[in-house]
């Protein structure tokens, strides 16, 4: 016997108000599930640490400083 239980995240929503839109939450859990979605975080941080290694990255932020 299988249970299917949905991990229902914030999806960066704050509060504790009960959502008005199971299908958006079921599709944004649905996503968060997906092999894709798994390797954007890692992918994405790799690649915000190798923009700002490269030499454009590196003049930017010592403009912002």
């Amino acid at each position: 016997m299988s249970i299917l239980s949905l991990h229902h995240g914030d999806h960066h929503v704050h509060g504790e108000t009960p959502s008005l839109h199971p299908v958006r939450d079921f599709a944004a859990d649905w996503l968060e599930a997906t092999p894709a979605a798994i390797l954007l975080r890692p992918v994405g941080a790799f690649l915000t640490e190798w923009v700002k290694a490269t030499p454009v990255g590196i003049l930017l932020q010592s403009r912002h400083r």
